[in-house]
């Protein structure tokens, strides 16, 4: 049980981190892809909540389960999840499946010289 505990403590605290500093970020600039981030955060989001509060309760489940705290869980889980995953997703570093990939940029030639 404490190798258990260790090794998920090991793993929440870096990721602790990393929410801090992308939560630290801002609010979007631009709100006009909101709804698409939406609609790939709450799946997302739901599915982290739902998957993490049952191995949480899988730790200990003779102390856990009697105590019915998966709805709770689940909606603090997914509380921290959606700011986090709004914030990267409306910075525009997550691109949905299928979508085009920009065109490269060619460096254009410089002028000529004039005599």
């Amino acid at each position: 049980m404490d190798s258990a505990s260790g090794a998920l403590l090991r793993k929440v605290i870096p990721v602790a981190c990393i929410l801090l500093v992308l939560l630290s970020m801002g609010s979007p600039v631009m709100a006009d892809i909101e709804n698409d981030c939406r609609a790939i955060c709450i799946p997302r989001c739901s599915g982290l909540a739902s998957d993490g509060c049952n191995s949480i309760i899988e730790l200990a489940p003779t102390i856990l389960k009697p105590l019915n705290l998966l709805p709770t869980c689940e909606v603090r889980i997914a509380q921290l999840c959606l700011p986090l995953c709004m914030n990267v997703c409306t910075l525009n570093t997550l691109t949905p499946p299928g979508a085009p990939t920009p065109a490269p940029v060619s460096a254009a030639a410089p002028p000529p010289c004039k005599p």
